[in-house]
Order: structure tokens, then C-alpha cells, then sequence
């Protein structure tokens, strides 16, 4: 396997008083399809060792043992992305004779830009159109749209704490409009 660069290599930390904009390069990440309520996913989720969200639009944080914190999140009644489990494809091999369910390895298709700090919400609000209040889009949620016309994954992973997801293409477009709205903050 090639490693893949960074489509961000080389990019400052971007930092101000209030918020914190860094890469997380290189998360691994899987496409998980698998129709809900069936056998195949509660051994899909047995095999991970994990509970899947059930609703779209939620996330749920795993401990994967030997490594950092990993999520599970729901995109759609039978769509889940699996970010930050190294093992998660060779734990479901076994179980592809006997479930019908699909696994695909899509760490290369995105970036992860993460922001953190007091006005971190206030920052990602300039290019968001959807609500980002915490009655609306509180930690544990998920969601898809366009920032900056560039297509994205939004996840609110803790208080103060988000990380987008987007394509590699659009990366560095993207890298400029966070760093631009957060000026308001130096």
C-alpha cells in the first residue's frame, strides 16, 4: 500500500486566539453499507466491536484498542463511515461469505480539517449554511452539504471541537476560507 500525501502538506497550523484549525492527514476511513436491523449488521457491529448509530445524523465514538479514538458515523439509514479503525476491513473479512454487506476502503478520497476552540462554531457559521447552534447540531452529530461550494462532512465530535471531512481536491480551497474566517478572531 502508498502512502498517500497530503493534499495540505505544508500548510501552517492556523491558529488564533479563539480557534485552532489543523490537518488530521491520513484518517483511516471505510465505507460501510449494510441494511439496518438485519443479521448482517449486528454482526457487522459485533465483528467491530462497536455499536453503529442507528439514525442518520449521529456519531458514535469508539475506543479501539491500541489506538486513538475512532467514529462511527450514520450518513444514512444503511450507510455508515467508519474514520480512525486501522483493523476494520480485516475484522469483516470473515464475515463477507455469510452477510451480504459492503466495505470499502476510502481513506484516500478525503482530508480531515479539524477546528477547535470557543469559536470554533463561530468560524465554521460563516461558510455553513445549516444551523449550528447546539438544540440543532449538538457533539454527536453529523452532517453533509457545501462549505465554500466544496462538498463536505461536518462532525461535531465534543463541545468546542469539529472536524470537516473533504475531498482532496477541494482541500486547500477550503484550508483558505476557514483560516480567512477565522481572522475575526486574531
Amino acid at each position: 500500500m502508498i502512502a498517500k500525501e497530503s493534499p495540505l502538506k505544508g500548510m501552517d497550523t492556523g491558529t488564533a486566539a479563539a480557534v485552532t484549525i489543523r490537518e488530521l492527514p491520513g484518517l483511516h476511513t471505510i465505507d460501510l453499507r449494510v441494511a439496518p436491523g438485519t443479521e448482517a449488521q449486528a454482526a457487522v457491529a459485533e465483528a467491530l466491536g462497536i455499536e453503529l448509530p442507528g439514525k442518520p445524523g449521529r456519531i458514535r465514538a469508539v475506543q479501539v484498542l491500541g489506538e486513538s479514538e475512532a467514529h462511527a458515523l450514520c450518513l444514512a439509514p444503511d450507510w455508515w463511515l467508519i474514520v480512525g479503525y486501522q483493523e476494520a476491513v480485516e475484522k469483516l473479512a470473515p464475515l463477507k461469505n455469510g452477510h451480504h454487506f459492503s466495505v470499502v476502503d476510502v481513506s484516500g478520497q478525503r482530508t480531515t480539517i479539524e477546528l477547535e476552540g470557543p469559536n470554533a462554531r463561530e468560524v465554521l457559521a460563516h461558510l455553513w449554511e445549516q444551523d449550528l447552534r447546539e438544540k440543532s447540531f449538538p457533539a454527536g452529530s453529523v452532517s453533509q452539504g457545501l462549505m465554500a461550494k466544496a462538498p463536505v462532512i461536518v462532525c461535531h465530535i465534543a463541545p468546542s471541537r469539529y472536524r470537516v471531512m473533504v475531498r482532496s481536491s477541494f482541500a486547500l480551497h477550503l484550508w483558505k476560507a476557514l483560516v480567512d474566517a477565522a481572522e475575526e478572531w486574531n
